[in-house]
């Protein structure tokens, strides 16, 4: 896996939508932020926003942008995206309702490079910072005043719908239209990518079928299943 797995701890949302703001429009960029610009602009190089991205980003508002990005970092295949997956699942399965320790998830995540084979890997306690700067911008924020983990009780539906499709592109690629099961496995991950407790999935994936004409969901005793007749699209969450 080729590039840098560290995640620019200057790199917050909002710095980033002012960079997309300077590209679409030419504005000027402030002075106080010039120095951050050019590390977050390492998140946009990074394959994470494409030039086709930028006009939609800037019609979003805060919570939908800020949406965004934790969607598109999440389901990055660039050593980011590694890095924030493994960020988020240490806080998944150790860090609920205990404050963030940098150190710690450092020192996991580059245990964890190890163990699949990618050696010594380019990842700091600055990284971590890196990571959170853009789970911090949820709404609701997963991580308190205090720096405490806490899964939450509600999500935006188009968050879910996006963790959905990137549940359909890692089993079917492009392939729209099949009958998903919602295993225990896909909904760890589903609650995984939203942030929220699995006692949850079950009210908002009903509002998730009640929004989207184009998502069909059926929760049965036997279990859930899931249907996207086609991808989602920028209008569809506009």
């Amino acid at each position: 896996m080729k590039g840098s797995f560290h995640i620019q701890e200057s790199a917050k949302p909002k710095i980033i939508r002012i960079i997309l703001e300077n590209i679409k429009y030419g504005c000027d960029l402030p002075d106080d932020i010039k120095a951050s610009t050019i590390r977050a602009n390492n998140i946009i190089k990074n394959k994470i926003i494409s030039d086709s991205e930028v006009e939609f980003l800037l019609e979003m508002d805060e919570i939908t942008f800020n949406n965004y990005l934790h969607y598109k970092m999440y389901s990055s295949e660039e050593p980011i995206g590694w890095s924030y997956r493994n960020v988020i699942d240490i806080l998944y399965n150790e860090y609920i309702e205990r404050k963030v320790n940098y150190q710690d998830i450092e020192q996991k995540v580059k245990e964890r490079a190890y163990e699949e084979g990618l050696g010594s890997i380019s990842f700091s306690q600055k990284s971590v910072i890196g990571a959170l700067n853009f789970i911090k911008s949820l709404y609701p924020s997963p991580i308190n005043e205090n720096n405490v983990f806490n899964l939450r009780d509600y999500c935006q539906p188009h968050l879910l719908l996006w963790g959905i499709d990137y549940l359909y592109k890692k089993q079917w690629g492009e392939e729209y239209g099949s009958l998903m099961l919602l295993d225990e496995n896909k909904i760890e991950e589903l609650c995984k990518f939203c942030l929220i407790e699995e006692n949850t999935i079950d009210n908002l994936l009903k509002d998730l079928d009640f929004i989207y004409d184009f998502v069909e969901i059926s929760i049965k005793m036997f279990g859930k299943y899931v249907r996207l007749k086609r991808t989602w699209t920028f209008e569809d969450v506009l």
